[in-house]
């Protein structure tokens, strides 16, 4: 386990010899007891606010169904390891808390190095599952990456990004680049490349088992970059039927089609949003220089881990604003740096959004397909292309 894992331990108070235990586990450094209360609200107040990368939590002491409490944690923070412990506990109660979500269980009473061991195991078998599905190999290699293009407040320009961020990434490495619309009741992406058509990313779900090439001409459409796109559904009650899990295991199939999969998020934290926020090896989080929006921001970072890490970028767009908000305001209110900008250029991205063209169409009258080059140069330099290995779909 590496050197600052913060553990959240609950209602192990009333025990002294496991907290005796809990105290001298952590004792070396490599863990920080970071809390030890002896209610689920109060676990829940600290998990909400600090997002620990590991739960303790003794089933024996809860009040409620155990398998309520470990989802109850997940849900406040999902990128949190929850280890299970807890006394005369019988194997149905562990199956359920396991079921729920738990990564580890230790019997009580337990020795200091048996807790550590557990947390450890179970802190990195956790990371390793994490890894494996975003496509990491342990010699490095790569399958093709997924980008998640996302904001929580909307009409702050995640499509626009999404869709000439795709361009721009298959005109600069001139590898094959697909661009999701995952807005399933009112996505723009189709309008904002003029692109129609009758399949969806529902098709992909329908028919997970079937991707290929051949699939993946007949389901996609090209756009005139050579990006492949799949449009948001014509009927808005189909989001209501599709599978969060199956969609985000199919785009995840994608990888061995394509070098880059970007995909457009719905500003909502639903659990298709919070599925591909996990599954994404970079998160492009969008933001104008707006009291509104930077407010958004500030709280969906304070309510996941999700966007907390080395995979999120700050996007500035529509920069500079008419309100003056500069970069430095914006970075001070975030606590984060911003990582690229986009600038304000109103009639013109008006007027190419509405020709249903990108950034980099000689049609439009705007100089922002640099910032968009600019982009995608840095996911390409952190090698995004290095390594992957996609079955290229046929040129139509």
């Amino acid at each position: 386990m590496t050197t600052g894992v913060v553990v959240t331990l609950v209602a192990l108070e009333s025990d002294r010899t496991a907290l005796s235990a809990m105290r001298a586990a952590t004792a070396d450094g490599q863990m920080t007891l970071l809390g030890c209360v002896d209610n689920l609200p109060a676990l829940l107040d600290i998990v909400a606010e600090k997002h620990p990368a590991v739960v303790l939590i003794d089933l024996s002491e809860t009040e409620s169904e155990p398998s309520m409490a470990v989802r109850a944690v997940l849900g406040a923070s999902p990128e949190s390891c929850v280890v299970v412990t807890g006394a005369d506990v019988s194997p149905a109660v562990i199956s359920r808390a396991v079921s729920a979500g738990a990564r580890g269980f230790i019997l009580r009473p337990f020795a200091p190095e048996e807790l550590a061991n557990t947390i450890r195991d179970a802190h990195g078998n956790f990371a390793e599952l994490r890894r494996l599905q975003r496509g990491d190999s342990p010699s490095g290699n790569r399958r093709g990456t997924i980008i998640a293009v996302y904001s929580p407040k909307g009409g702050v320009g995640c499509t626009t990004i999404a869709t000439n961020l795709s361009v721009a990434l298959a005109t600069r490495s001139k590898l094959p680049v697909a661009l999701i619309d995952l807005d399933l009741q009112f996505g723009d992406v189709g309008v904002s490349l003029d692109l129609r058509s009758a399949n969806s990313v529902i098709d992909l779900v329908t028919h997970e088992e079937e991707i290929d090439a051949e699939f993946i001409d007949d389901v996609f459409v090209k756009h005139e970059s050579g990006v492949r796109a799949l449009v948001s559904p014509d009927h808005v009650g189909s989001a209501e039927t599709a599978n969060p899990e199956r969609i985000v295991h199919a785009v995840e199939e994608l990888r061995d089609h394509f070098a880059f999969v970007v995909c457009d998020l719905w500003s909502s934290l639903d659990d298709l949003t919070l599925g591909m926020l996990r599954s994404a090896d970079h998160i492009v989080l969008v933001t104008t220089p707006e009291v509104p929006a930077l407010k958004n921001i500030r709280r969906v970072l304070g309510a996941t881990t999700l966007l907390n890490d080395e995979r999120t970028q700050i996007v500035l767009n529509r920069h500079p604003g008419k309100v003056g908000v500069s970069i430095a305001d914006v970075e001070r209110n975030l606590g984060r740096r911003v990582s690229a900008t986009i600038p304000s250029e109103g009639i013109g991205v008006t007027d190419a959004i509405n020709q249903g063209i990108s950034m980099f169409d000689s049609r439009a009258r705007v100089r922002a397909s640099r910032s968009y080059l600019r982009l995608a140069e840095r996911f390409l330099n952190e090698g995004g292309s290095k390594g992957i290995r996609v079955a290229v779909p046929a040129q139509a």
